[in-house]
């Protein structure tokens, strides 16, 4: 029946951040229905605080995120965005910043600033 999130249409996929524990299936749909039939819901539970919704149009979830940013669903202000697709691993970073130079570069020159402080 349903297909897992990751195989849905991305040009219809919206990312929602910021929800309650709470926050359920039934608040998403009640809150974007009013851009257009919704064709799938999936909220996050461990850990909580995000889910994704698939409209069954792609300007529909257009119009969804401009009018939802930034709103109250389930009593959060939450983030709403399209959906890029990719999964996000736990670190948040880019798989870019793996290279040790450059972080480290940054950490010393934040430790620098430290010092100077007389520390």
């Amino acid at each position: 029946m349903s297909i897992r999130h990751s195989e849905w249409d991305v040009a219809c996929k919206v990312y929602i951040g910021g929800l309650s524990e709470d926050a359920n299936r039934y608040d998403l749909e009640d809150a974007f229905s009013k851009f257009g039939p919704v064709k799938n819901v999936w909220v996050a539970r461990r850990p909580p605080g995000f889910a994704f919704v698939e409209m069954e149009d792609p300007r529909d979830a257009e119009d969804a995120v401009r009018g939802l940013d930034g709103t109250r669903i389930a009593g959060n202000r939450v983030k709403v965005e399209m959906s890029t697709g990719k999964s996000r691993d736990r670190r948040d970073g880019d798989r870019g910043d793996r290279r040790d130079g450059d972080r480290g570069g940054d950490r010393r020159d934040f430790r620098g600033r430290d010092d100077r402080r007389g520390g």
